[in-house]
């Protein structure tokens, strides 16, 4: 594990849910580092940890995605990443959400604020961002975001968790990021023990999972997952059949190894993230299978 307790710190803080710190590396690259906090409550938080893991299913899945991995500093371990900027060597970025509601205006105001609920605001969500000035080159990305959410169970894409970057005159989606609050991330060992013991509880999990789409900023998580895989299977099949076609070349295997290597997890945890995305994987596949 790579110790970066030497390293120059720029600034400490962010806009996200977890304490980060920003490092600059003894080559002067520009470094992000995430650090997990405890919860009063009984439940654990590993949505550090999981970025690396989330990173790796996005690297097998040939998605864009940041660097992540596990670092150490003054004793704490954490999530080191680079900034994608200059992994891209991009010279701008700008989140989603600021550029929408610069163009959008109150129409992005007001779909925020919505009364509407479900399949509704789903259709009043898709329908806003299609007249997003960015959308038609974004869209392909965009769609494999969200079925990569569901895929790992991440329910905090909001519009903030998305950017469009900009190099020479040119600009594209930027890297799959902040994928971190998903694969149970909250839930101890003892409930993913209960949960691997129980047939029907992974399937009951997917049935309960609910997601932002990278459109919404309410706290809560607004759709059901089940409808945009529906939506998204009605209404871009191009951009589905790219992830099925992904999902199916997913190396299972070079994923448990991956994960079977990764100290950070308890043998329990192990054994969930892989039954985890086997089902989901399997899951997502059928209902594409079915519906193109």
């Amino acid at each position: 594990m790579k110790d970066v307790s030497r390293w120059f710190e720029r600034s400490f803080g962010g806009d996200g849910s977890l304490p980060m710190k920003v490092l600059v590396s003894p080559e002067d690259s520009t470094y992000y580092m995430k650090f997990g906090w405890k919860s009063k409550q009984k439940r654990t938080h590993l949505e550090h940890i999981n970025e690396v893991v989330a990173a790796k299913i996005a690297e097998l899945l040939q998605l864009d995605v940041i660097q992540a991995e596990v670092a150490l500093r003054d004793g704490k371990y954490g999530c080191l990443s680079l900034d994608f900027v200059e992994q891209y060597n991009a010279t701008e970025e700008e989140a989603g959400a600021v550029l929408m509601e610069a163009e959008l205006d109150v129409k992005y105001s007001d779909l925020q604020s919505s009364p509407l609920k479900g399949w509704d605001l789903l259709e009043l969500g898709f329908s806003t961002i299609e007249e997003f000035t960015y959308f038609n080159k974004i869209r392909q990305p965009f769609i494999a975001m969200n079925l990569f959410d569901i895929l790992i169970g991440n329910q905090d894409r909001h519009p903030s968790n998305w950017v469009i970057l900009f190099k020479d005159g040119e600009s594209f989606f930027g890297p799959l990021f902040d994928n971190g609050a998903s694969l149970g991330f909250l839930l101890p060992d003892e409930e993913l023990e209960r949960m691997l013991a129980n047939d029907g509880a992974l399937e009951r999990y997917y049935d309960k999972m609910r997601v932002k789409v990278g459109i919404f900023s309410s706290g809560n998580p607004p759709i059901k997952a089940t409808d945009l895989i529906e939506y998204c299977i009605l209404n871009y099949k191009e951009e589905v059949k790219l992830f099925k076609e992904a999902l199916l070349e997913f190396s299972f295997e070079k994923y448990e190894l991956f994960v079977d290597r990764f100290s950070f997890y308890s043998k329990i945890r192990k054994e969930f993230v892989k039954r985890f995305i086997e089902h989901r994987r399997d899951k997502l596949i059928s209902l594409m299978k079915e519906g193109l």
